[in-house]
């Protein structure tokens, strides 16, 4: 399976989630955790993406256990979407996801 970072999609605009799952990666002594995420569109021959920023994650994972959006999307349902960049009042970015 061919897969790539979500960063791929920063700026392909709007797609569709059909699947998500919690992935726990061990990096160096940490523990890291990312989400692969499979769209229904194909971006340059690939499905599947991976993820470990963090506001990413958060919408599908609360402390490992799965959100709202991830039920459903495990039930069948679509989720529609697009990265954006969130900016906070300290100045620093991160990249989010909203339902488009």
């Amino acid at each position: 399976m061919v897969e790539a970072s979500l960063s791929k999609l920063d700026d392909r605009g709007v797609f569709t989630i059909v699947k998500v799952e919690n992935v726990e990666k061990k990096v160096g002594k940490d523990t890291i955790t990312e989400v692969n995420i499979e769209t229904e569109e194909e971006f340059d021959g690939v499905k599947n993406f991976y993820t470990a920023r963090k506001m990413i994650v958060a919408r599908f994972y609360d402390n490992g256990k799965p959100t709202q959006i991830t039920q459903d999307i495990k039930r069948g349902k679509k989720y529609r979407v697009k990265i954006i960049t969130q900016k906070f009042g300290n100045g620093k970015e991160d990249y989010d996801i909203a339902k488009s």
